[in-house]
């Protein structure tokens, strides 16, 4: 049972002691807050869900799926009670403002909850994610809480008191997330969500209100000014474990450049300014970029800076005097010009060469450039909207086009018209992203779908070979009891067999339909009387009709059954003989032809190493050299530890194959197939990731000599 919480309903002045002025102010902050929340609370749900699906396609054991699943379920019939408790629980908040805050709880008030290691755990997570988030607070932070403590005629704000600092962004995902009863790793996994998207992204939430305040009359011309700040730290006694500086850098050296546009300045350095010139302001360059040629003559324009530089200027002068000051794109937007080249650039390099995300990078570079011209966020803010977007896009076009059945076309292509036609806002971005979330996500929902028929026909098939098995074993008990003539044995062997076969499969060993089915064999084999030969007949041909013969040959396979456990005239034996080598020619059921059984090969070590790590789990992905060098990744779906054998399926969840623990193990061994590691980061992540450290790498230090 949880501590209880205090009620803070009764806690505080009531909104109805406020000036009238305040009341309104307070009412139009919470409106404000509303609108501001709904779309980073659904951005948290998305990655939330997106986290759990990823958990479950790689999860070891089909209950940790299972679980995995229940959660994406109750999260769908409980997303918007949680965005409604959230913001529920900052207004509260805000009509709390000024309030004391409520005492801690007696011992004789708490429970023995607190010894629970799950509350500990979130405990402890909601504590260093407040720590973390309140060491990034901003100036905004503080100007909001000076302007609401004006409002109510309070001292400044702050910590517990601040109604929307990551304190009590903390206390409402607290209170919102506890009804959705999580396990506790998945409670973690929304907590990872919210900071990610929510609470490390309040700057914009703050300057919103600030501005509104400010409007308002609420210290209009407050400014707060950084503190001085000294160029070294202090040495400490016992430094902090830190990464070994390179070659020739002192651990003294001044901190160099972290952000994308300023590691570009320190490596080339200031852009000249011309004279006589004229930069054009974020509409013009939009609408310049907006109006280059599309299609297929200027596809590869993107792949040339210097020439999409050069047609946006011919673009920006279109139509002006020959007198007139050229207008040129600002030093600013060169630099992101040049950025989002080099990212694209990046990109291409470590994307398959052959697969739909190139074309989709053609297609989506200038509307991307477009989208960091209009918001210098692109580059500085992980969730950014149009980088969410791409990001998106190129696992959509990585993942669901290359082998697909072409159901993602069409919407993707309609997304992609907007793109180009439609103003870059965040709110298209945001639009766009969540459109191709939903596309997305029906694809899963296909592929797993898909996945799961070919697993259980997999496992459907191995339970009839388990059952083909024991029912073999049982009847060449039965035979060396009755050695039969050779042409019976064939009959009995080829055809009879899967009748037992099947049976066993579907009713069990110890029930009564198989119990007869071995007296029937006895009859046959003449141990036992056969009784009344026409219900015998009976008898046999319904079990020969469920293994898949028609009515004219299960009977006469019947008959000669019959008879050839009874007295047989002279000149059947022909028939007979010919009859059980036209069964040997005949599939069982749910099989295709039986081929001969090699002797298995002794198992190398690392197939033994692999069948031990593929027997606990399977859901691994591996890389495969196709015939024409190209590689294609492929799940293993499913895997039996008896045969050593697994099913790989494509992103589809369609067959790609079967194969054998030596045979990949040998295709591993020669290079042909690898082992793909998890992933923690996308495709984007890891092009600006390596595109920083290229800056990093090439910016010249401080001091250096040339």
């Amino acid at each position: 049972m949880a501590v209880e919480q205090p009620d803070r309903s009764s806690t505080g002045a009531p909104s109805a002691h406020w000036p009238a002025r305040t009341r309104r102010l307070v009412e139009e902050v919470c409106q404000l807050c509303s609108e501001w929340l709904s779309g980073p609370l659904r951005s948290c749900l998305a990655d939330f869900d997106r986290a759990l699906h990823e958990r479950a396609a790689n999860a070891r054991s089909h209950l940790d799926q299972q679980r995995y699943q229940a959660t994406r379920q109750r999260l769908v019939q409980e997303r918007e009670a949680f965005e409604q408790r959230f913001v529920g629980c900052i207004h509260q908040a805000l009509l709390e403002l000024g309030s004391q805050p409520a005492a801690p709880q007696s011992p004789a008030r708490q429970t023995l909850s607190l010894l629970d290691p799950i509350e500990h755990e979130m405990t402890a997570a909601l504590d260093q994610l407040v720590a973390r988030s309140a060491a990034r607070g901003g100036p905004l932070l503080v100007e909001l809480g000076y302007r609401l403590a004006v409002l109510i005629g309070m001292p400044p704000l702050e910590s517990e008191a601040m109604p929307l600092g990551p304190q009590a962004m903390a206390r409402a995902f607290r209170d919102s997330s506890a009804a959705l009863g999580l396990p506790a790793e998945h409670h973690l996994l929304l907590l990872q969500a919210v900071e990610g998207k929510l609470i490390d992204g309040l700057a914009p939430l703050h300057e919103v209100v600030n501005n509104h305040l400010a409007a308002a009359g609420i210290l209009p011309r407050l400014r707060p000014f950084p503190l001085p700040r000294s160029p070294r730290r202090p040495r400490r006694t016992r430094p902090l474990p830190a990464a070994p500086a390179p070659a020739g850098e002192s651990a003294d050296a001044p901190a160099r450049p972290s952000g994308l546009r300023e590691l570009l300045t320190h490596q080339r350095g200031p852009r000249p300014v011309p004279d006589h010139a004229r930069f054009a302001t974020t509409g013009e360059l939009d609408a310049a970029l907006a109006a280059l040629p599309q299609g297929a003559a200027a596809r590869d324009l993107p792949r040339r800076p210097q020439r999409l530089r050069e047609a946006l200027v011919d673009q920006l002068n279109a139509g002006q005097p020959l007198d007139a000051v050229p207008l040129l794109p600002s030093p600013d937007a060169d630099d992101t010009l040049e950025l989002i080249a080099r990212l694209f650039d990046t990109l291409r390099r470590q994307l398959p060469p052959a697969g739909s995300a190139h074309a989709l990078l053609d297609r989506v570079q200038l509307p991307m450039l477009r989208a960091a011209l209009a918001d210098e966020g692109f580059f500085e803010r992980r969730e950014q909207p149009a980088r969410q977007l791409l990001e998106q896009l190129i696992e959509a076009a990585r993942e669901w086009l290359d082998g697909a059945d072409g159901s993602l076309v069409a919407p993707l292509e309609q997304l992609l018209d907007r793109l180009d036609r439609e103003s870059p806002t965040p709110t298209l971005h945001a639009g766009l992203a969540a459109e191709l979330e939903r596309q997305v996500a029906q694809q899963q929902r296909r592929a797993q779908a898909t996945e799961r028929r070919h697993i259980e026909a997999m496992q459907g098939r191995e339970r009839l070979e388990q059952a083909r098995q024991r029912a073999a074993e049982l009847l060449t008990g039965l035979l060396a009891k009755a050695p039969p003539r050779p042409a019976l044995r064939a009959l009995l062997e080829h055809a009879w067999s899967d009748v037992l076969a099947l049976t066993l499969l579907r009713h069990g060993e110890q029930s009564e339909s198989f119990a007869r089915r071995l007296v029937i064999t006895d009859q046959l084999l003449g141990r036992l009387p056969p009784g009344n030969l026409d219900a015998l007949q009976a008898e046999v041909v319904a079990g020969l009709q469920q293994i898949g013969m028609q009515g004219e040959e299960a009977n006469e396979l019947a008959q000669r059954l019959i008879g050839a456990g009874a007295v047989m005239q002279e000149g059947d034996t022909a028939g007979l003989t010919g009859l059980a080598m036209r069964l040997k020619q005949r599939h069982g059921p749910g099989e295709a032809a039986r081929p001969a059984q090699a002797q298995a090969p002794v198992p190398s070590a690392e197939a033994l190493r692999l069948h031990q790590r593929l027997s606990r789990h399977s859901g691994d992905w591996f890389e495969f050299v196709q015939a024409d060098g190209g590689r294609v990744r492929r799940k293993l779906a499913w895997y039996s530890a008896r045969a050593a054998r697994g099913l790989f399926v494509t992103r589809q969840g369609q067959r790609a194959g079967e194969m054998s623990v030596a045979d990949l193990a040998q295709a591993i061994a020669a290079g042909k197939v690898r082992a793909l590691p998890a992933v923690n980061e996308s495709d984007l992540d890891r092009a600006w990731r390596a595109l920083t450290d290229s800056l990093r790498q090439a910016t010249p230090m401080p001091g250096a000599r040339s």
